[in-house]
């Protein structure tokens, strides 16, 4: 009988130090995934911090916005291969790639929204006619429409739609 009692013991102990590994086993995988995910975010504000270019072109997108015409005329077929119309489209990408980044769960949302959250709703009101008209031109309601779904989740302090998963 105690040997019996002594293996049912030792089968319970195996169970539970296999329980506990497998719960330690997933954090360390949880932690490093929410690691790697703060590290891309740090990664893409630093870069585009730094891109001469993109600078240019988020500085050519604000000088747009601000004037008196906006955004809006840079959307017309005669004008997609103008500087102007291509730093238009350089920002809104990157918003876009980082909104899909975001909702994948690449890209951290809580970090980004701390450095960037007041802009992103202030760039897509400005963007807002240009795309609209894009969106009207090409027949196409999807053109930045991840960008458009992100500036509501900021300006609503509303978590994303997740579309990520496992693996």
């Amino acid at each position: 009988m105690n040997a019996r009692l002594a293996a049912m013991s030792q089968a319970s102990a195996t169970l539970i130090v296999g329980f506990v590994a497998a719960l330690i086993a997933i954090w360390g995988v949880w932690t490093q995934r929410a690691i790697a995910r703060r590290r891309a975010t740090f990664d893409h504000i630093s870069r585009t911090e730094a891109d001469a270019d993109f600078i240019a072109a988020r500085r050519k997108f604000v000088e747009l916005a601000r004037s008196g015409e906006g955004l809006v005329k840079w959307a017309d077929k005669d004008k997609e291969k103008t500087e102007e119309a291509q730093s238009i489209k350089l920002v809104l990408n990157d918003f876009e790639l980082v909104a899909i980044g975001i909702q994948r769960g690449i890209i951290d949302e809580e970090f980004y929204k701390r450095w960037f959250k007041s802009s992103v709703v202030q760039y897509w009101g400005h963007a807002q006619p240009f795309v609209a008209e894009l969106r009207r031109r090409t027949s196409n309601g999807m053109l930045y429409y991840e960008f458009e779904q992100m500036a509501g989740w900021f300006d609503e302090n509303k978590p994303p739609r997740r579309s990520r998963r496992w693996g």
